[in-house]
């Protein structure tokens, strides 16, 4: 599978990329979608990351209200503005969602400033915000998460990708882990919310 000689670093590249699509395959073989609860809820990393107006943004936060959390980058062609508009119609299904905060975590923190962040998010709403940080800083949130990133090799035009798992995670107002949705029906989110924010 890998050519003699390969260094460290395209082994790990490729690794990496193997463990992905292999979770990619089992979304797959999901569809039409799930709801993975975790009970009890369970702890999610410590992390700092930076928010969409430039400020440290800590995980202590997250205790506050429900808060619906998904990986992703600004550049995403496909699943990214699918998993927003999902997202933005489920908090506006119900007048009990209303205090329920989206959070997207950049994959891409060399293109998803702040700023950049800001201009994706801003038709969204108030409740969407936007985290970035470099790929060494997000990783291990990830990995927290149990998602994962994979940066693509640039293209003759210096443009490239990021594969990364769509799943999108339920938190509860203790901030801690509550459900994991896997392509999930819209009313199975909503019920998962609901009870998350009561």
């Amino acid at each position: 599978m890998f050519r003699r000689g390969a260094s460290g670093a395209a082994l790990r590249h490729a690794a990496s990329l193997v463990v992905l699509l292999a979770g990619a395959l089992t979304f797959a073989a999901d569809a039409p979608g799930r709801v993975l609860e975790s009970s009890p809820p369970g702890a999610i990393p410590g992390f700092t990351l930076v928010d969409q107006d430039g400020r440290p943004f800590r995980s202590e936060a997250l205790r506050d209200r429900a808060t619906l959390v998904f990986f992703g980058f600004t550049e995403c062609p496909d699943v990214c503005p699918t998993t927003l508009l999902r997202l933005r119609n489920l908090v506006r299904s119900s007048p009990d969602f209303r205090d329920v905060r989206v959070l997207m975590i950049s994959v891409d923190g060399e293109r998803d400033s702040p700023a950049v962040l800001k201009r994706y998010l801003a038709r969204s709403g108030p409740g969407f915000i936007g985290l970035t940080g470099t790929p060494s800083q997000v990783r291990p949130v990830a990995r927290g998460f149990s998602a994962m990133f994979v940066r693509q090799p640039a293209g003759a035009d210096g443009r490239y990708t990021v594969d990364h798992s769509s799943q999108v995670y339920l938190l509860d107002r203790s901030g801690r882990l509550r459900a994991t949705f896997f392509n999930a029906a819209t009313e199975d989110m909503a019920a998962a919310l609901r009870a998350a924010v009561k």
